[in-house]
Protein backbone atom coordinates (compact mmCIF):
# COMPACT_ATOMS: atom_id res chain seq x y z
CA UNK A 1 0.00 0.00 0.00
CA UNK A 2 3.01 2.62 0.69
CA UNK A 3 4.76 1.99 -2.60
CA UNK A 4 1.39 2.59 -4.19
CA UNK A 5 0.68 5.92 -2.76
CA UNK A 6 4.59 6.49 -3.11
CA UNK A 7 3.98 5.93 -6.63
CA UNK A 8 0.59 8.31 -7.12
CA UNK A 9 2.05 10.79 -5.27
CA UNK A 10 5.53 10.98 -7.26
CA UNK A 11 3.14 11.07 -10.63
CA UNK A 12 1.66 14.14 -9.84
CA UNK A 13 4.38 16.35 -8.35
CA UNK A 14 6.93 15.33 -11.15
CA UNK A 15 3.83 16.59 -13.73
CA UNK A 16 3.38 19.66 -11.44
CA UNK A 17 6.97 20.36 -11.40
CA UNK A 18 7.67 19.82 -15.02
CA UNK A 19 4.90 21.83 -16.07
CA UNK A 20 5.15 24.74 -13.40
CA UNK A 21 9.17 25.30 -14.64
CA UNK A 22 7.15 26.05 -18.43
CA UNK A 23 4.30 27.88 -17.52
CA UNK A 24 5.39 31.26 -18.84
CA UNK A 25 6.42 30.34 -22.16
CA UNK A 26 4.09 30.68 -25.37
CA UNK A 27 3.87 27.51 -27.16
CA UNK A 28 0.56 27.61 -28.83
CA UNK A 29 2.35 27.57 -32.33
CA UNK A 30 2.55 23.90 -31.88
CA UNK A 31 -0.62 21.58 -32.35
CA UNK A 32 -1.24 18.51 -31.04
CA UNK A 33 -3.48 15.44 -31.06
CA UNK A 34 -3.50 12.40 -29.19
CA UNK A 35 -4.34 8.75 -31.03
CA UNK A 36 -3.38 5.32 -30.13
CA UNK A 37 -0.63 3.76 -32.65
CA UNK A 38 -2.43 0.66 -34.29
CA UNK A 39 -4.51 0.47 -31.28
CA UNK A 40 -2.14 -0.04 -28.93
CA UNK A 41 0.55 2.94 -27.84
CA UNK A 42 -1.30 6.07 -27.17
CA UNK A 43 0.85 9.00 -28.31
CA UNK A 44 0.99 13.01 -28.66
CA UNK A 45 1.72 14.35 -32.30
CA UNK A 46 3.33 18.06 -31.98
CA UNK A 47 3.05 19.71 -35.36
CA UNK A 48 4.65 23.11 -36.46
CA UNK A 49 4.44 24.54 -40.06
CA UNK A 50 6.61 22.55 -43.23
CA UNK A 51 7.49 20.05 -40.22
CA UNK A 52 10.35 19.00 -41.87
CA UNK A 53 11.27 15.52 -40.15
CA UNK A 54 9.92 13.11 -36.93
CA UNK A 55 11.33 13.29 -33.87
CA UNK A 56 9.98 10.25 -31.90
CA UNK A 57 10.43 11.02 -28.26
CA UNK A 58 10.23 8.98 -25.25
CA UNK A 59 10.04 10.23 -21.83
CA UNK A 60 11.89 10.01 -18.08
CA UNK A 61 10.96 9.67 -14.99
CA UNK A 62 12.53 6.02 -14.01
CA UNK A 63 9.70 4.12 -16.01
CA UNK A 64 7.20 4.70 -13.22
CA UNK A 65 5.78 8.42 -13.11
CA UNK A 66 6.32 10.33 -16.39
CA UNK A 67 3.72 11.00 -18.65
CA UNK A 68 2.67 12.46 -21.76
CA UNK A 69 1.58 15.71 -19.97
CA UNK A 70 5.04 15.61 -18.07
CA UNK A 71 7.03 16.48 -21.09
CA UNK A 72 4.13 18.18 -22.93
CA UNK A 73 6.27 21.95 -22.97
CA UNK A 74 9.65 20.22 -23.75
CA UNK A 75 7.92 18.66 -26.66
CA UNK A 76 6.41 21.12 -27.86
CA UNK A 77 9.80 23.32 -27.83
CA UNK A 78 11.46 20.59 -29.54
CA UNK A 79 8.96 20.74 -32.00
CA UNK A 80 9.50 24.18 -32.77
CA UNK A 81 13.06 24.17 -32.66
CA UNK A 82 13.65 21.40 -34.88
CA UNK A 83 10.99 22.48 -37.20
CA UNK A 84 9.41 18.81 -36.64
CA UNK A 85 7.05 16.81 -35.96
CA UNK A 86 7.39 15.13 -32.57
CA UNK A 87 5.39 11.97 -31.35
CA UNK A 88 5.86 11.29 -27.40
CA UNK A 89 5.16 7.98 -26.47
CA UNK A 90 3.03 6.71 -23.67
CA UNK A 91 4.61 3.73 -22.72
CA UNK A 92 2.74 1.59 -20.01
CA UNK A 93 4.56 2.20 -16.39
CA UNK A 94 5.89 0.05 -13.98
CA UNK A 95 5.38 -1.16 -11.21
CA UNK A 96 1.49 -1.88 -12.82
CA UNK A 97 3.63 -3.23 -15.98
CA UNK A 98 7.09 -4.23 -15.25
CA UNK A 99 9.70 -4.75 -17.77
CA UNK A 100 10.11 -5.86 -20.59
CA UNK A 101 6.26 -3.91 -20.98
CA UNK A 102 7.97 -0.89 -21.72
CA UNK A 103 10.69 -2.16 -24.22
CA UNK A 104 7.66 -3.74 -25.80
CA UNK A 105 5.67 -0.48 -26.14
CA UNK A 106 8.41 1.63 -27.48
CA UNK A 107 10.17 -0.90 -30.10
CA UNK A 108 6.33 -1.79 -31.34
CA UNK A 109 5.59 2.25 -31.61
CA UNK A 110 9.15 3.16 -33.33
CA UNK A 111 8.71 -0.03 -35.94
CA UNK A 112 5.03 1.21 -37.01
CA UNK A 113 5.78 4.73 -37.07
CA UNK A 114 8.84 3.98 -39.67
CA UNK A 115 7.04 1.92 -41.50
CA UNK A 116 4.08 4.60 -41.37
CA UNK A 117 6.04 7.85 -41.73
CA UNK A 118 4.70 8.82 -45.22
CA UNK A 119 0.83 9.18 -43.59
CA UNK A 120 2.38 11.00 -40.79
CA UNK A 121 4.48 13.23 -42.55
CA UNK A 122 6.03 12.43 -46.46
CA UNK A 123 8.06 9.19 -47.34
CA UNK A 124 11.49 10.58 -47.39
CA UNK A 125 11.08 11.97 -44.17
CA UNK A 126 14.12 11.16 -41.73
CA UNK A 127 13.16 9.53 -38.26
CA UNK A 128 15.21 10.79 -35.35
CA UNK A 129 14.56 8.80 -31.91
CA UNK A 130 15.15 11.01 -28.40
CA UNK A 131 14.24 10.20 -24.99
CA UNK A 132 16.24 11.25 -21.36
CA UNK A 133 16.57 9.53 -18.30
CA UNK A 134 14.34 6.51 -18.21
CA UNK A 135 13.48 7.43 -21.61
CA UNK A 136 17.02 7.53 -22.34
CA UNK A 137 17.53 4.18 -21.83
CA UNK A 138 14.05 3.01 -23.54
CA UNK A 139 16.05 5.24 -26.91
CA UNK A 140 19.00 3.47 -27.13
CA UNK A 141 17.16 0.36 -26.31
CA UNK A 142 15.04 0.85 -29.23
CA UNK A 143 17.91 1.81 -31.54
CA UNK A 144 19.92 -1.04 -30.85
CA UNK A 145 16.71 -3.80 -31.36
CA UNK A 146 15.56 -2.07 -34.64
CA UNK A 147 18.84 -1.57 -35.93
CA UNK A 148 19.54 -4.93 -37.86
CA UNK A 149 15.45 -5.11 -38.47
CA UNK A 150 15.16 -1.74 -40.21
CA UNK A 151 18.75 -0.81 -41.15
CA UNK A 152 19.17 2.70 -42.07
CA UNK A 153 15.82 4.05 -41.04
CA UNK A 154 16.63 5.36 -37.62
CA UNK A 155 18.61 8.73 -38.50
CA UNK A 156 20.14 9.70 -35.29
CA UNK A 157 19.36 9.16 -31.55
CA UNK A 158 19.36 11.40 -29.19
CA UNK A 159 20.22 10.25 -25.48
CA UNK A 160 19.64 13.57 -22.81
CA UNK A 161 21.24 11.94 -19.20
CA UNK A 162 20.12 8.26 -20.07
CA UNK A 163 19.94 5.28 -17.46
CA UNK A 164 21.77 3.10 -19.12
CA UNK A 165 23.30 0.61 -16.35
CA UNK A 166 21.95 -1.08 -13.03
CA UNK A 167 22.70 0.89 -9.81
CA UNK A 168 25.15 -2.26 -8.78
CA UNK A 169 27.48 -1.61 -8.20
CA UNK A 170 27.67 2.16 -8.23
CA UNK A 171 29.45 4.30 -10.12
CA UNK A 172 31.72 7.20 -8.99
CA UNK A 173 28.60 10.13 -9.67
CA UNK A 174 26.53 7.35 -8.28
CA UNK A 175 28.23 8.39 -4.70
CA UNK A 176 29.46 11.99 -5.56
CA UNK A 177 26.06 12.69 -6.57
CA UNK A 178 23.72 10.54 -4.76
CA UNK A 179 22.07 13.27 -2.55
CA UNK A 180 21.13 17.05 -2.81
CA UNK A 181 20.89 17.36 -6.67
CA UNK A 182 17.24 16.59 -7.46
CA UNK A 183 17.79 12.89 -8.73
CA UNK A 184 19.48 10.98 -5.57
CA UNK A 185 20.86 7.64 -6.32
CA UNK A 186 18.05 6.33 -3.84
CA UNK A 187 15.75 7.23 -5.72
CA UNK A 188 17.07 5.41 -8.85
CA UNK A 189 17.46 2.28 -6.74
CA UNK A 190 13.62 2.47 -6.02
CA UNK A 191 13.14 3.10 -10.04
CA UNK A 192 15.06 0.45 -11.15
CA UNK A 193 13.41 -1.95 -8.40
CA UNK A 194 9.71 -0.88 -9.69
CA UNK A 195 10.68 -1.31 -12.76
CA UNK A 196 12.31 -4.42 -13.16
CA UNK A 197 10.33 -6.72 -10.55
CA UNK A 198 11.19 -10.58 -10.55
CA UNK A 199 12.67 -9.94 -14.05
CA UNK A 200 15.58 -7.93 -12.41
CA UNK A 201 17.80 -10.82 -13.18
CA UNK A 202 18.40 -13.98 -16.00
CA UNK A 203 18.48 -17.82 -14.44
CA UNK A 204 22.09 -17.13 -14.43
CA UNK A 205 22.02 -14.41 -11.74
CA UNK A 206 22.69 -11.40 -13.93
CA UNK A 207 20.41 -7.92 -15.00
CA UNK A 208 18.74 -8.62 -17.64
CA UNK A 209 20.80 -7.35 -20.43
CA UNK A 210 17.94 -5.95 -22.62
CA UNK A 211 17.13 -3.75 -19.44
CA UNK A 212 20.64 -2.09 -19.31
CA UNK A 213 22.06 -1.20 -22.47
CA UNK A 214 25.44 -0.76 -21.58
CA UNK A 215 25.71 -4.43 -21.04
CA UNK A 216 23.64 -5.07 -23.86
CA UNK A 217 25.84 -6.46 -27.19
CA UNK A 218 26.08 -3.55 -30.21
CA UNK A 219 24.58 -5.30 -33.09
CA UNK A 220 26.24 -3.42 -36.74
CA UNK A 221 24.58 -0.51 -38.26
CA UNK A 222 23.37 1.46 -34.55
CA UNK A 223 22.09 4.80 -35.70
CA UNK A 224 24.42 7.67 -34.99
CA UNK A 225 23.96 9.20 -31.14
CA UNK A 226 24.37 12.21 -29.55
CA UNK A 227 24.45 11.85 -25.67
CA UNK A 228 24.17 14.73 -23.21
CA UNK A 229 25.59 14.16 -19.39
CA UNK A 230 25.46 16.55 -16.63
CA UNK A 231 28.25 16.87 -14.11
CA UNK A 232 26.16 17.03 -11.15
CA UNK A 233 23.83 14.07 -11.92
CA UNK A 234 24.05 10.80 -10.58
CA UNK A 235 23.64 8.80 -14.21
CA UNK A 236 26.83 10.96 -15.53
CA UNK A 237 29.19 8.67 -15.81
CA UNK A 238 27.15 5.60 -17.17
CA UNK A 239 26.19 8.08 -19.93
CA UNK A 240 29.66 9.15 -20.79
CA UNK A 241 30.26 5.41 -20.47
CA UNK A 242 27.78 4.55 -23.01
CA UNK A 243 29.01 6.89 -25.15
CA UNK A 244 32.51 5.85 -25.68
CA UNK A 245 30.89 2.06 -25.87
CA UNK A 246 29.08 3.43 -28.68
CA UNK A 247 32.29 5.16 -30.17
CA UNK A 248 34.33 2.05 -29.70
CA UNK A 249 31.80 0.02 -31.47
CA UNK A 250 32.50 2.76 -35.12
CA UNK A 251 29.26 4.30 -34.60
CA UNK A 252 29.24 8.16 -34.98
CA UNK A 253 28.63 9.17 -31.67
CA UNK A 254 29.00 12.83 -30.33
CA UNK A 255 29.60 13.68 -26.14
CA UNK A 256 28.94 16.67 -24.26
CA UNK A 257 29.33 17.31 -20.69
CA UNK A 258 27.35 20.24 -19.30
CA UNK A 259 29.07 21.81 -16.20
CA UNK A 260 27.03 23.02 -12.78
CA UNK A 261 23.86 21.37 -14.40
CA UNK A 262 22.10 18.80 -12.51
CA UNK A 263 19.66 15.70 -13.76
CA UNK A 264 16.40 17.22 -15.63
CA UNK A 265 18.18 20.56 -16.41
CA UNK A 266 17.35 19.88 -20.26
CA UNK A 267 13.59 18.94 -19.45
CA UNK A 268 12.30 19.84 -15.93
CA UNK A 269 13.91 23.28 -15.61
CA UNK A 270 12.03 25.54 -18.71
CA UNK A 271 14.29 28.02 -20.62
CA UNK A 272 17.18 28.51 -18.76
CA UNK A 273 20.90 29.29 -20.11
CA UNK A 274 21.73 25.49 -19.96
CA UNK A 275 18.57 24.56 -21.78
CA UNK A 276 18.96 27.08 -24.76
CA UNK A 277 22.18 25.42 -24.97
CA UNK A 278 21.63 21.82 -24.91
CA UNK A 279 18.54 22.54 -27.54
CA UNK A 280 20.81 24.50 -30.05
CA UNK A 281 23.18 21.60 -29.85
CA UNK A 282 20.42 19.14 -30.48
CA UNK A 283 19.29 21.41 -33.38
CA UNK A 284 22.73 21.67 -35.03
CA UNK A 285 23.43 18.05 -34.66
CA UNK A 286 20.18 17.26 -36.48
CA UNK A 287 20.57 19.73 -39.05
CA UNK A 288 23.84 18.35 -39.89
CA UNK A 289 22.09 14.83 -40.35
CA UNK A 290 19.16 16.07 -42.17
CA UNK A 291 20.31 18.45 -44.37
CA UNK A 292 17.64 20.93 -43.69
CA UNK A 293 18.13 24.05 -41.08
CA UNK A 294 16.02 23.75 -38.01
CA UNK A 295 13.69 27.22 -37.15
CA UNK A 296 14.87 29.34 -34.66
CA UNK A 297 12.83 29.79 -31.44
Amino acid sequence: MFNKLKVLLLRWFYRWVNRRAWRKVDMSAVSTRDFELAGVVPVRQYRVENAQRVIIYIHGGGWVIGDLESHDPFCRQLAQKNQAMVIALDYRLAPEHRFPAAVEDCVAATRWIIKHRAELLQADSKVFLAGDSAGGNLAAVVANTLATELPDQLAGQILIYPAVRHYTPPTASHIENGKGYGLTYGLMVWFWDNYLGEKRVTENGDIDRLATPLTQPLPEGVAPALVLTASLDPLRDEGAEYAQKLSGHGVDCSHQLYIGEMHGFVCSEGLTDAHQQAMDLISGWIQSLSGHSPASV
